[in-house]
């Protein structure tokens, strides 16, 4: 950001000592207007009145928006209070004009970019959006923006190779290649955008699962990226459609990822184990003995971890725990009360006492229409550390 110390400060500072209305200040003003190039400094500067200064509030959040994808509707709907005397009415029209590049709307957007004047340095936008939305094949001379210009277009092209790849992948069942191909957007997006990898690590998960895919490697890199916690949210997030008991498992992982990084709130562990309770009470039993063992091994690990981590709640658990209990959903539902008063995990108890559910059995079966031939080991269960 640019300093007060700047041209654009001491132009600032002078104006603000002048008597409006006289031709110096209205000579001082129509050049900051023109040469602004920060509409922090206004926010910033101490004698700048409230009212300018909630201008430039507005207009750096409607950048930040603009530039950044967010969808505001009520930024839009402030920054059209900003009027043409407005010091920051280019800055304005700079933001509808990026807006209406987004949009498609390419002649919204050369109207905008009329407005700005070709003398002020905003107007060094007006080539770029030119350029990239095809309404101009004149050669860019300046250096900065040709060189803008190709990182853009580069990136584009990466996206729209990518996209082609995945679907093409998807739809003559390449497994190899959409994985390969995902990982590699994956990388991508997170070097910049952080919560869009995460979205996308999500839907690729999602998709895998649905297709009978490997998520092997899927989650292997989402674990070099995201850390494990979040790997196996992410994971347990992805796979709550096509695979819950899978998912459950996943949750839990993530829960015991945590716990032992000794960074987890009491609060934090109830929020899980309210999830995780919602899902066992959807599962509640299962034939498959290693998922079972699984299972088993994870929740005693986690009642090992809390009652490290929260001593106090151990003694109320063992007594809160029916003895004998050996059905390892129940006993999740149960764990859920004791680290969260939400009244959803109360309700979910009751409805576990009330019934009396015999031990596990075999209530669930796998369809063979639901398998690919590919008929592999269920290799999400060998991925925890």
């Amino acid at each position: 950001m640019i300093k007060n110390k700047t041209k654009n400060g001491r132009t600032l500072e002078k104006l603000l000592t002048l008597e409006p209305g006289s031709l110096e200040y209205i000579t001082l003003r129509s050049e900051l207007k023109k040469h602004l190039t920060d509409p922090g400094i206004l926010e910033r500067f101490s004698l700048v009145d409230d009212e300018l200064k909630e201008e430039a509030r507005i207009i750096l959040d409607a950048f930040e928006a603009i530039t950044n994808g967010m969808q505001n509707p009520d930024v839009f709907t402030s920054v059209e209070s900003i009027s043409k005397d407005s010091l920051l009415y280019l800055w304005k029209e700079l933001i509808y004009a990026i807006k209406a590049f987004y949009e498609k709307n390419y002649e919204e957007m050369q109207s905008r970019l009329r407005k700005i004047d070709p003398d002020s340095p905003l107007s060094i936008f007006t080539p770029i959006l030119l350029h990239l939305s095809g309404k101009s094949n004149e050669i860019i001379s300046n250096k900065k923006q040709e060189a803008f210009i190709d990182i853009i277009l580069r990136d584009r092209s990466f996206i729209r190779s990518v996209i082609v790849q995945i679907t093409e992948s998807l739809e003559y069942d390449m497994e190899d290649l959409f994985l390969e191909t995902s990982i590699l957007m994956m990388n991508d997006l997170n070097n910049n955008y952080k919560e869009v990898a995460e979205k996308f690590a999500i839907w690729t998960l999602e998709t895998a699962s649905k297709y009978k895919y490997s998520p092997t490697m899927l989650i292997s890199n989402c674990k070099k990226l995201f850390g494990n916690t979040e790997a196996y949210r992410i994971t347990a997030i992805a796979m709550s459609k096509e695979e819950i008991d899978i998912s459950l498992l996943f949750w839990l992982q993530s829960l015991l990822s945590g716990l032992k990084s000794r960074n987890f709130e009491i609060h934090e562990a109830g929020a899980y184990l309210t999830v995780i309770s919602r899902i066992a009470g959807k599962v509640e039993n299962s034939s498959d003995n290693f998922y079972l063992e699984s299972l088993s091994g994870l929740i005693a690990t986690i009642k090992f971890e809390l009652s490290t981590i929260f001593p106090g709640k151990s003694e109320c658990i063992k007594r809160q725990i029916p003895p004998g209990l050996d059905n390892p959903f129940e006993e999740l539902i149960y764990l859920s009360t004791e680290y969260s008063s939400l009244e959803e995990n109360f309700t979910r108890l009751e409805a576990v006492k009330s019934r009396s559910l015999p031990k596990v059995e075999i209530v669930k079966t796998v369809s063979a229409d639901n398998v690919k031939s590919k008929n592999r080991v269920p290799v999400q269960l060998s991925l925890f550390d």
